[in-house]
């Protein structure tokens, strides 16, 4: 297969992906909006946060996280083996063992669910800490679904096909939030509406098992070579699983400490970390996604090749995401006062979430990366250089939430966000020196510095045109009586998506007049 095929199939497959998942998240902020309506800013609304994390933190481990990055790579060897017989018996082999444990994880937790929650918020009320335990024993067995969905796709994308992993978000996103529209119609309780989350994680999982059988995969009885297949991949698993779902750590750590400060924190730090996350799933996931499979066949063939395509995978996601943070950056308030706590949450609360999606937002570029470097390191069966690296990050980020709770006082969630910001900075320098130490791999820095130089000249030049179309529109609008409608509620939106989207035109078809070329942007 050519280079420029590769290329092709890469980048079309990520839009593919990309597709989706922008369609999710455009879909999750619907699901946030109504998510606010029916809980507020309240103890409730940390109650539920915390129960529902915790089984979507396990989720980027045993899904499409560690388990994947673990098992993915292992599974496309053998089937491009052409012993499909093989690849069926290590899935089965995988299935039964990863959903036994998840499945002793799931009793455990609803025999000691109030356990549970004192150990991840130990700064509970009581108004928070008893809709937690109710919710979080419904809750716990969505992981238990969901992990089975994941094992199944990485077997279809061993076929190319990311199609159900990528529409599963939406499958999951359409079910809550006719799960919350239930909800506020009738006025249910919490009970209804996390019965409603885990009828999404069962629909999901069936949609995966009918794509698994279509694509001529069966379940069958592993043998001896099987079990040592599956050793390999038990031994990456256990290094993928702080690598991987490090992000998911920080967050839980970030949950401890905020557990301790005033009611509605939780929540805030949330939505700030959620809205930070869509360009992060919508970019760097989606693109991580699909090159893992592909970093993973060149490795095995040309290895050498990495460099150039760890080169040209950091400038693409340079170029995606440095316009999502300004843009992030610029709107962080409006996005909360204009859209999802308009209405039933107080202003001042609406300008904390504003401020922490801000801080957030500076570190989007570094995550972003991050997911590339993991990638780098799997695809070479590396899982334990990445887990050493993040837990060195994380115990920075530790650190930082603990001086913030000690000094900050009641401002201590700023410091929190700055924390997550500075463990995703630190982490991806630290995974770019331990790439060079051990594997003597190029980043080709000063190909990248040019690039950079070049691109903020482009972005420079787009601010400009941004700024003068920005402040000639609602110049005009504030002498009409529309003002209100297009600056203060959701009619800004009316404006800012088509103003953006001429910005983005503008940097995609300009990029050559600027000198910026990018591999996975060529004809």
């Amino acid at each position: 297969m050519s280079l420029q095929l590769h290329k092709r199939s890469i980048l079309r497959k990520s839009f593919q992906y990309s597709f989706f998942t922008f369609i999710s998240r455009i879909l999750g902020l619907v699901r946030e909006y109504y998510q606010v309506r029916y809980l507020g800013i309240s103890p409730l609304s940390d109650a539920f946060i915390i129960a529902f994390r915790l089984p979507n933190s396990l989720r980027k481990v045993f899904a499409e996280g560690a388990l994947s990055a673990a098992f993915v790579p292992t599974f496309i060897k053998i089937y491009k083996e052409k012993n499909t017989s093989s690849a069926n018996r290590l899935m089965s082999l995988a299935f039964v063992f990863f959903e036994g444990i998840i499945l002793l994880l799931t009793i455990l937790v609803w025999i000691f669910p109030g356990a549970v929650i004192r150990m991840v918020s130990p700064g509970f009320s009581e108004a928070q800490f008893i809709p937690a335990i109710v919710s979080l024993r419904i809750l716990f067995p969505f992981i238990l679904f969901i992990s089975s969905g994941a094992l199944l796709a990485g077997a279809l994308q061993s076929v190319n096909h990311f199609f159900m992993p990528a529409f599963s978000q939406v499958l999951l996103n359409i079910v809550f939030i006719a799960s919350f529209v239930l909800c506020l119609k009738y006025n249910l309780s919490i009970e209804y509406l996390c019965c409603g989350i885990l009828l999404g994680g069962i629909i999901q999982f069936i949609f995966y098992l009918l794509f698994y059988f279509k694509y001529g995969f069966k379940f069958q009885l592993p043998n001896v070579e099987t079990k040592k297949r599956f050793k390999s991949v038990l031994k990456k698993f256990a290094n993928c699983i702080l690598g991987v779902g490090v992000m998911e750590l920080n967050l839980i750590v970030d949950g401890i400490i905020g557990s301790y400060l005033a009611d509605g924190s939780i929540s805030l730090l949330y939505y700030g970390t959620r809205f930070m996350q869509i360009p992060l799933a919508v970019i760097a996931i989606s693109f991580s996604t699909v090159l893992l499979s592909h970093f993973s066949r060149v490795a095995l063939y040309a290895p050498k090749r990495l460099s150039v395509y760890l080169l040209e995978a950091s400038k693409f996601v340079a170029w995606a995401t440095i316009p999502a943070t300004l843009f992030l950056m610029f709107v962080s308030e409006k996005i909360f006062s204009t859209s999802i706590m308009a209405k039933n949450v107080k202003a001042e609360k609406v300008g904390i979430a504003g401020t922490l999606l801000f801080i957030m937002a500076c570190g989007l570029l570094f995550f972003a990366i991050n997911k590339i470097l993991t990638n780098v390191f799997y695809s070479l069966g590396d899982t334990k250089t990445p887990a050493i690296a993040s837990a060195i990050a994380t115990v920075i980020n530790l650190v930082g939430n603990v001086l913030s709770f000690w000094y900050l006082g009641d401002n201590a969630i700023y410091g929190i966000a700055t924390s997550t910001v500075i463990f995703g900075i630190f982490h991806a320098f630290l995974s770019f020196y331990l790439l060079r130490r051990k594997y003597n791999y190029r980043f080709y820095i000063i190909n990248f510095l040019k690039f950079l130089f070049s691109y903020i000249l482009q972005l420079l030049a787009g601010a400009v045109i941004f700024w003068f179309l920005y402040t000639a529109v609602f110049g005009y609008l504030a002498i009409t009586s529309y003002y209100y409608f297009f600056f203060m509620r959701w009619g800004y939106w009316i404006i800012m998506f088509p103003l953006t989207g001429f910005i983005a035109a503008f940097l995609y078809f300009t990029r050559r007049l600027f000198g910026i070329n990018l591999y996975f942007l060529r004809k």
